[in-house]
């Protein structure tokens, strides 16, 4: 399985280049979609279930989505009954155990009038200890994110999730790849 999404992705990115990275591409975790709300926190019922979506933003003017790889890291008590791709192409991997890569098959996808671009859900049960799904790198293909025109960007996270208790902030210090790539010039 990892073979096969490491050659879908390496297929995906073939034809990337660094060249016109986009350094603010966000991705987030929200309650809600159309238009997402970035409310990042639910209190279900026990034996409840809920959605939560995978949201990106901040493209750029013009700019879309390819494709993108991401994990979860879950530490409240229940289970992911589901996960979707709500874009029109390929996905592989389990979100919270190899880790998800997504794709929106030959055409760009691109955000709303407001800037999101909801890409995926999971629907889970709650079975009553609160706690929270943080968003962290795929094992194997790091926090990469095929942007349109195919070049290959990088996320950063701005929204993860609490179950019954506050949202944890970003597993990183907020930056953008372009200011990290300054350090070192």
């Amino acid at each position: 399985m990892r073979f096969l999404l490491s050659v879908v992705l390496v297929a995906l990115l073939a034809t990337t280049a660094f060249a016109g990275e986009n350094p603010d591409i966000m991705i987030g975790l929200d309650s809600t979609t159309g238009p997402p709300t970035e409310v990042n926190r639910v209190d279900p019922a026990v034996n409840g279930t809920f959605d939560v979506y995978v949201v990106f933003k901040n493209f750029g003017a013009g700019g879309g989505m390819l494709g993108a790889a991401f994990m979860f890291d879950r530490d409240f008590t229940g289970f992911k009954l589901t996960q979707t791709n709500l874009l029109p192409g390929l996905d592989f991997g389990d979100v919270e155990v190899d880790g998800w890569a997504i794709t929106a098959g030959a055409e760009c996808q691109y955000p709303d009038g407001n800037g999101y671009l909801v890409a995926a859900t999971c629907q889970y049960m709650y079975l009553g200890t609160p706690g929270t799904i943080t968003v962290i790198n795929h094992p194997v293909d790091d926090n990469s994110v095929a942007d349109c025109p195919n070049d290959l960007d990088f996320w950063t996270v701005y929204s993860n999730f609490g179950v019954g208790m506050d949202a944890p902030t970003s597993p990183v210090e907020a930056s953008t790849w372009g200011s990290i790539k300054s350090l070192y010039r």
